[in-house]
């Protein structure tokens, strides 16, 4: 039988998960609002990722933690969707044929949203715990940022997922799908890393301010 220890390790980093989920969800839905309204996307990212961190923050009871996670969801988000878009249009023009070969796929969508993870995680991590987790939390969401990509990728492709999740939403009213996704699964990302985090050898923050210690 897997020791009480290990159990309760496992539960801590998907309670975790979940909270940075729904932490993300509500300020990714906040900022589809600036979206309809305004048509400004680095405005949405900074709201997004200034009130999912603080949310957060406040969730997980990081206590001193907690205007840190708010300013490296502000600086994160639109540094790392900047980021994203330069490096996948910058390699498309240095290598036009590669990039026509893929133009009309979902890999440039993957790949923009998996950087823009990775940017989103180097940068929130290194706000919370310092350079020590980069490694880990640009791993984490890049990784957890490829199914948004996936899901991104066949909603611009036409698929029925785009109407079936319009329908779903429809009671929110109008709703950037393609950034609430990115946005959910860059909170996934970040609250899975603090929970795995946590539990790194050596690395994991000496003070007990976290929920479920």
């Amino acid at each position: 039988m897997m020791p009480e220890i290990y159990k309760f390790r496992i539960v801590y980093v998907l309670w975790s998960m979940l909270l940075g989920m729904t932490s993300f969800l509500i300020s990714g839905a906040m900022a589809c609002r600036v979206i309809v309204l305004l048509d400004n996307y680095i405005l949405a990212t900074i709201i997004a990722g200034g009130i999912g961190g603080l949310l957060l923050g406040l969730f997980l009871r990081m206590r001193q933690k907690i205007i840190r996670m708010a300013i490296g969801g502000i600086i994160g988000m639109p540094i790392g969707l900047v980021m994203s878009f330069i490096l996948v249009e910058g390699f498309g023009s240095l290598f036009p044929s590669i990039g026509a070969y893929f133009e009309n796929s979902c890999i440039p969508d993957i790949i923009a949203i998996v950087l823009m993870g990775i940017t989103f995680g180097a940068i929130f991590g290194s706000m919370i715990y310092g350079r020590k987790s980069i490694w880990l939390f640009s791993f984490v969401c890049g990784i957890a940022s490829i199914p948004s990509g996936l899901l991104v990728g066949a909603m611009n492709s036409g698929y029925w997922i785009k109407a079936w999740l319009e329908n779903l939403l429809e009671i929110f009213g109008k709703i950037d799908l393609n950034f609430l996704a990115i946005v959910i699964s860059l909170g996934i990302g970040i609250g899975l890393s603090i929970g795995l985090y946590k539990y790194v050898p050596g690395k994991a923050p000496k003070n007990k301010t976290n929920v479920l210690v």
